[in-house]
């Protein structure tokens, strides 16, 4: 099932955020610091798995 909203309730929610983040300047730049932090940590653990054997 897909989750759809109306276009005026696309652009509800868009600025909402847009004011969000920019009243919370600190708190995106640290979701996107530990977002991007996690996801490299997951790429590692990915590439480890990748190399080991299944024997």
């Amino acid at each position: 099932m897909e989750f759809q909203m109306s276009n005026d309730a696309k652009e509800a929610r868009r600025e909402y955020y847009r004011k969000w983040r920019a009243k919370n300047k600190d708190k995106q730049s640290e979701y996107t610091r530990r977002y991007w932090e996690r996801k490299a940590e997951h790429e590692k653990g990915v590439q480890e798995d990748a190399g080991k054997d299944t024997d």
